[in-house]
């Protein structure tokens, strides 16, 4: 995917402009590049999310160009839409098997499924299918195993893309009848998430203790990645931070919040170019108003980035390469219009 998407840079260079969103991401990576050059000469460090980093965010302009092209068509979205349920479905019972034999071995009595995430991060491809059955088929199973996956924050970050989702389609020209057809399949939808949320004691539990203030300890470690930052002996770190995987090699974990996590590894100037990526993404949608589809696409992609970035890991995860993708298509839908071409074929 690296490989590719620096093919996809060198193309984008020579046939397009770069947009806003593209040159922010390429500052943001420039700049972890940078750092991962000097870190791991000076601190040799066992091991690095350098890769994850690359992975999460470089597939941008390459997707710009496949989509610019006309390369990329609903269907081909559908597809590919399918088969990544199918991928996941096989990669989130991996997780699960793995978990059950943690526990059985009296290791662990976690059954929270991080691998969920991959159903979180496909949601925007719903935006671009045209077959409603489709839709509603693959939300469910998207719902089914976000809430099984027991991760809260995965749960909160579902719920603002699917309400777009279904705005998109009531702002749609359809009959009388498809909306309330549409009505009564949001409302099954809604129903079935009650149903299985209730039905995981595992769930219930997790929520209750969120809502008693219990954050997996997330407080603690946002506190102590903040004083680390805060109380730097000298200036030099509070600007520009310990350099890559500092969090990892001072606190010993991740962060487990992107922005503490910059603040630590890169300081104040990684905060400005990781929050320069974000303003230009805002910038993009409000642009694109006049277009739902490209307004609430982009719009939930960012929310689910934006709201990650807050509780987990984002920009150093690799399955953050699928919003990525999803940004460049988007992108490319927009330069499509500004040509007046055709934005997207069946």
């Amino acid at each position: 995917m690296v490989c590719l998407s620096f093919i996809g840079i060198l193309i984008h260079l020579t046939k397009f402009k770069l947009t806003a969103v593209e040159r922010s991401m390429l500052l943001f990576v420039a700049l972890n590049v940078i750092y991962f050059l000097f870190s791991f000469t000076w601190q040799k460090p066992e091991s690095t999310n350098f890769g994850n980093v690359l992975c999460s965010m470089l597939p941008i302009p390459l997707f710009f160009v496949i989509t610019a092209n006309g390369a990329i068509t609903r269907r081909s979205l559908t597809i590919f839409l399918i088969l990544s349920c199918i991928a996941g479905y096989f990669y989130f019972y991996h997780e699960e098997s793995i978990l059950f034999e943690v526990a059985l071995s009296g290791e662990s009595g976690d059954f929270t499924i991080n691998n969920s995430t991959i159903f979180l991060v496909i949601i925007p491809l719903l935006f671009f299918v045209r077959n409603k059955w489709i839709t509603i088929g693959v939300s469910v199973i998207i719902i089914f195993f976000i809430i099984y996956g027991a991760k809260r924050g995965n749960i909160i970050s579902a719920m603002l893309p699917f309400y777009l989702l279904v705005r998109m389609n009531m702002k749609s020209k359809q009959s009388f009848l498809s909306e309330v057809l549409l009505i009564i399949v949001v409302t099954a939808i809604s129903y079935f998430a009650y149903y299985t949320m209730m039905n995981s004691d595992y769930l219930v539990s997790r929520i209750a203790k969120t809502l008693e203030g219990d954050t997996s300890n997330r407080d603690i470690l946002y506190a102590t990645a903040f004083s680390t930052w805060l109380n730097a002996e000298n200036l030099h770190n509070i600007i520009f931070g310990f350099g890559t995987d500092g969090t990892t090699n001072l606190i010993g974990i991740r962060a487990h919040n992107d922005w503490l996590e910059i603040l630590v590894d890169f300081g104040i100037l990684g905060i400005f170019a990781y929050l320069l990526f974000h303003v230009s993404i805002i910038r993009t949608i409000l642009k694109n108003k006049h277009n739902p589809l490209l307004y609430y696409t982009l719009l939930a992609v960012f929310f689910i980035w934006f709201s990650k970035s807050l509780y987990s890991m984002g920009f150093t995860n690799n399955i953050f390469s699928f919003l990525s993708m999803e940004i460049g298509i988007v992108l490319g839908l927009e330069y499509r219009d500004k040509q007046g071409l055709s934005i997207l074929s069946d």
